[in-house]
């Protein structure tokens, strides 16, 4: 049986051949590292700052024009995207580890930016790399862990993964160990460790002293991508629109200023469990909300109607004076 690396290869062949139009061109490998210039305009901000939703997105895309270079594949469009079976194929994301040297509100109009991406292969399933957006005066760095799904069910948001290549181009580096972040994910998800050090705190994650709740119903329109999918970069902004209502109906903390203008987002780590059928519910669990010197640490847990975990989103907030 070919291996995903070599079905996509030579469907984008046949494509290319028929005469067809090609999809998004990708960075050749030997070009992985080459900076990707951002000046930083509306599109790329919120009302707090740079915009993390945005910042998601564009580190997100980047890994994946990278990963698809390290593939040998060029211009692939999403229809390509298939199995053997047909089975439309889904890039996504496992984990994401987030650093920033600044809190994101310190980015103002017209700051220019440069990307960098590193990207490796983790044993037959996953991809991981370190997407660096930065400049003279900020640097955030995003470490990425992906693989390769499919749909149990057409229509359903139910998704299984994928084995891929065994023999990627030969340019491509090659890690067998798994990585850090997937064995960490894995620990966090079943609950196997009872606290992480998470920026030096130790972050208990069995039990809670607070598990406030609150239901949110995700939009079509915002939180959902083009294959119907809760996207990715929609978890944090779910978590943190949510925990801002938590932190004003709890009355968490004292001071009148919108929780918005008081915090900004320094550190964020999201662990992806499943998807959410369009048309779901979800709730989002606030367990942790801690104190730790100038910063807020929150834990949230974002769940199915039914109760099934989502995602583990574990937050630092700058307090801002």
């Amino acid at each position: 049986m070919k291996t995903l690396a070599q079905s996509m290869v030579n469907l984008q062949a046949e494509f290319e051949s028929s005469g067809g139009s090609q999809g998004p061109q990708f960075p050749k490998w030997k070009e992985r590292r080459q900076m990707i210039e951002t000046f930083i305009q509306m599109p790329q901000m919120d009302a707090t700052g740079l915009s993390e939703n945005w910042l998601f997105k564009h580190c997100g895309e980047q890994h994946w024009k990278h990963l698809f270079a390290m593939l040998g594949v060029s211009g692939l469009t999403s229809e390509l995207m298939r199995d053997d079976a047909g089975n439309q194929i889904y890039p996504t994301f496992v984990a994401i580890r987030a650093r920033y040297e600044q809190p994101l509100n310190a980015v103002g109009m017209d700051d220019r930016f440069r990307t960098a991406v590193d990207i490796v292969r983790c044993g037959r399933r996953f991809f991981h790399s370190t997407v660096s957006f930065g400049n003279r005066a900020f640097c955030f760095r995003l470490e990425m862990l992906t693989t390769f799904v499919t749909r149990n069910q057409h229509g359903r948001n139910e998704l299984r993964q994928l084995s891929t290549a065994s023999d990627l181009t030969s340019e491509a580096p090659t890690q067998q160990s798994s990585p850090p972040l997937l064995k960490l994910s894995q620990a966090i998800r079943h609950r196997d460790i009872a606290e992480y050090n998470f920026l030096g705190h130790r972050l208990p994650l069995q039990g809670s002293d607070l598990d406030k709740s609150i239901a949110y119903q995700p939009s079509p329109y915002t939180d959902y991508n083009g294959a119907g999918l809760l996207y990715f970069a929609s978890y944090p902004t779910i978590a943190d629109t949510l925990e801002r209502q938590l932190v004003k109906r709890e009355g968490l903390v004292a001071d009148e200023l919108d929780w918005s203008r008081l915090t900004s987002t320094v550190a964020r780590d999201v662990f992806y469990y499943r998807n959410l059928d369009l048309g779901q519910g979800l709730t989002a669990k606030l367990k942790r909300f801690d104190r730790v010197g100038g910063n807020f640490v929150l834990h949230t847990l974002l769940e199915s109607e039914a109760g099934a975990p989502l995602a583990d989103v574990i937050t630092a907030k700058k307090i801002m004076t």
